[in-house]
């Protein structure tokens, strides 16, 4: 387990850095009402999706681990898939979150705050996983999961349009106090 959690911090870092450099072009290139508009249409569009008001998933790589990264011993399979998912490579995605977050981190996040996110996208899945885990079953999780995620998802969304929100006003030279 402590393999894997490296391994999607390590992921996760590893994408927050590459979106460093869009995120930096982006906002001193683009006009900020025109990265507003960008940030709010996405987030549009994501939540659209995710309601089902659109019919099309955003893209994922949803397949099953090779059983040659899961039979490893030595932990490197375990860092490698880790890796991989915190990058979002090898991954189910149950939300359309993680899409906006990046919209955010590109269009009205502080461009320094892109590796941030790769390691709050990291620490999600890590207690998501660590979660199941500790629930010693992984069927009987992912039955309570799947019976309370509109509630789950829907609080998601709210504290990450507020988050959004401020990251906007805060652009727009907000200050809280």
């Amino acid at each position: 387990m402590q393999y894997f959690v490296r391994g999607l911090f390590l992921g996760g870092a590893a994408t927050g850095l590459l979106l460093m450099l869009p995120a930096v072009l982006l906002q001193t290139a683009v006009p900020l009402p025109a990265l507003t508009a960008a940030l709010s249409a996405a987030t549009a569009l994501f939540l659209a999706v995710e309601v089902g008001l659109l019919p099309f998933r955003m893209p994922q790589n949803a397949r099953l681990v090779p059983s040659d990264i899961v039979v490893r011993t030595d932990g490197s399979g375990a860092l490698q898939f880790g890796f991989e998912m915190g990058t979002g490579l090898r991954t189910f995605v149950p939300s359309h979150l993680p899409y906006a977050a990046i919209a955010v981190l590109l269009f009205a996040g502080p461009w320094w705050a892109t590796p941030l996110g790769g390691l709050a996208f990291a620490f999600g899945r890590s207690l998501m996983v660590r979660s199941a885990v500790r629930a010693g079953d992984a069927s009987a999780w992912d039955r309570e999961f799947a019976a309370r995620r509109r509630p789950i998802l829907a609080l998601c969304w709210a504290t990450a349009t507020l988050a959004g929100a401020v990251a906007v006003a805060l652009q727009h030279g907000w200050t809280p106090f």
